[in-house]
């Protein structure tokens, strides 16, 4: 294998990774291996980011002496990097639609594979890179020397990483290569987003439910958890590398990394030009049903949720807004279900809070809602042309968002009550937080589209970076977790330490003064506004009818 036409393909594969950020960079003047450097920084700059801030958590627990929780979050990280890399993989084989460029040029196909592949894993691994953090603070904690041990979690880190993106690869490549797929391009890829965000949601929930530990029968003391048996061999490799359990664990994963290889090099490579092209080339039969009688908000409505139907949009939403959060309230819920058995219904306003805090992480710049606006394309120019209220337009839009929104939290709320296990009164309150604060991130960013309008983009990847891309929605997401999770719990113990009614009261009162405050603001500078729009538009409207007119004396 060329390493030079490799690097070269890797650079390419970079730069459609992430177009909008690269467009932003060659404005700055960056090109050639100073703008490569630009975008491998980018990644870096995630990593780092993620590690910090979650792997710092993982000094808190001897994992040496807690099985139980070191497969719990090898489970963890597996299952987040498996949804992701299947909608990753997805998009940078099948969706960036290169392959015509490569087809003149002398590249194999192995190299073309591995390029991407390669390119997939930048994108990973900034989620998964805690789990280096946890095999090598596993092994120091065995008592291997710090060197060694640092040793042994890059090695076990890249095989298990390797493992899981070869077996995204496997149910990409796979389904990709049935007739089915090829002739409803459309429904197959909208079952693998379901299939890609299912994994994440349902194995976590397995993973949470398979190993409670009640604090009472610990003595108070940190208990470890059940074992996730399908782990355990990396457990074994970490834990104890040299003993007979430790190279099992080792001849294990190796084995698995190099039979997952040997799959995909005899069975998918040979045939991947052919298989990339018949799936770019593939066209579904649409079949619309036309509705008579239906007034304009319907028509509206209907055309709105048409626009959100893209699959590859819908992957890379709920990959971002269910999947992170699900996995965040899970992995958090566990401790807290350790903690209480059955939490009081004096915590009624610290779920209203909760509800607040989680649809503040499922609310971002890849949300629907965030984006509804830009959809429309060239057809939000032709719409203005039209002699219909630019509000009453919006209206039904955000309409459209705000339902989505609030479902997704919803969904979310109820996974909260299950594994929670929730009183009548404490699950109401956290559908209302989560009604709230679905209906207030749904003004800002409905909003923000709005302000940052762009109707020419070519992928959604454009969208989603638009008003600092993806580095300032993880640095707010971040922020907004731990700030979050701080002053709920501090409101926890508050609530528990205090009467219940004058507290509650009081903190709900004035978080709905703040959601209160937050619409209001933007009625008067958004929704207001249109009103001026939309007469400042009757009147050019009008003179054209009739020259003569005049505009009222407040629009002149």
């Amino acid at each position: 294998m060329n390493k030079q036409k490799l690097g070269a393909l890797i650079r390419t594969s970079l730069r459609y990774a992430n177009p909008q950020y690269t467009e932003q960079a060659r404005k700055k003047g960056k090109s050639g291996a100073t703008l490569t450097r630009s975008l491998i920084l980018q990644f870096v700059f995630l990593a780092g980011l993620f590690t910090v801030m979650y792997g710092g958590i993982l000094f808190l627990t001897d994992f040496s002496r807690m099985p139980g929780y070191f497969t719990m979050y090898v489970g963890l990280f597996g299952v987040l990097a498996l949804s992701q890399g299947i909608s990753v993989i997805y998009n940078v084989f099948f969706e960036s639609k290169d392959l015509g460029a490569y087809l003149p040029l002398p590249f194999q196909q192995a190299e073309i594979f591995l390029s991407k592949i390669l390119v997939v894993m930048l994108t990973v691994v900034p989620l998964v890179l805690p789990l280096m953090v946890l095999f090598g603070l596993t092994a120091w904690q065995s008592g291997i020397v710090i060197p060694l041990a640092a040793i042994l979690g890059i090695i076990g880190f890249l095989l298990f990483l390797g493992i899981m993106l070869f077996v995204c690869a496997l149910i990409v490549l796979g389904l990709t290569r049935t007739k089915l797929f090829q002739k409803h391009k459309k429904l197959m890829t909208t079952g693998l987003m379901v299939l890609s965000t299912g994994i994440a949601v349902i194995g976590v929930l397995v993973m949470q439910n398979s190993g409670h530990v009640d604090y009472s029968e610990t003595g108070g003391q940190l208990p470890d958890r059940g074992i996730l048996l399908p782990f355990l061999p990396v457990y074994w490799a970490i834990n104890r590398p040299f003993s007979w359990q430790g190279l099992l664990g080792w001849g294990l994963l190796l084995g698995l990394f190099l039979a997952l290889a040997l799959i995909i090099k005899v069975f998918f490579l040979p045939r991947l030009y052919e298989q990339l092209t018949e799936i770019s080339t593939a066209q579904a039969v649409v079949k619309r049903k036309r509705k008579d009688g239906q007034t304009l908000n319907q028509l509206l409505r209907s055309y709105n949720f048409q626009l959100i139907k893209d699959p590859n949009l819908a992957m890379q939403v709920l990959s971002s807004s269910v999947v992170m959060p699900v996995v965040l309230l899970i992995s958090s819920g566990g401790a807290v279900r350790n903690l209480f058995d059955n939490l009081p219904n004096k915590l009624a306003g610290v779920t209203f809070a909760g509800g607040l805090l989680l649809t503040f992480l499922s609310a971002n710049s890849t949300s629907f809602v965030a984006n509804i606006i830009s959809l429309d394309r060239e057809n939000y120019d032709f719409i203005n042309t039209l002699p219909i209220s630019k509000k009453d337009y919006l209206k039904q839009k955000f309409l459209v968002g705000y339902l989505i929104q609030a479902g997704i939290g919803i969904v979310m709320a109820i996974v909260g009550v299950v594994m929670l296990k929730l009183s009548p009164l404490l699950a109401v309150s956290l559908v209302l937080g989560t009604l709230v604060g679905s209906f207030v991130m749904s003004l800002f960013y409905f909003a923000r589209d709005h302000r940052l309008l762009m109707t020419n983009w070519t992928s959604v990847t454009q969208l989603f970076q638009r008003g600092g891309g993806t580095w300032l929605m993880v640095i707010v997401m971040f922020v907004g977790m731990f700030v979050g999770f701080a002053a709920i719990g501090f409101y926890a113990v508050a609530a528990m330490a205090l009467p219940f009614a004058p507290l509650n009261i009081i903190v709900i009162g004035v978080l709905l003064l703040i959601c209160a405050a937050v619409t209001a603001y933007f009625k008067t500078q958004f929704w207001n506004k249109l009103d001026t729009l939309d007469w400042q538009r009757r009147i050019t409207l009008s003179k054209k009818t009739d020259p003569d007119k005049k505009a009222p004396k407040k629009f002149r």
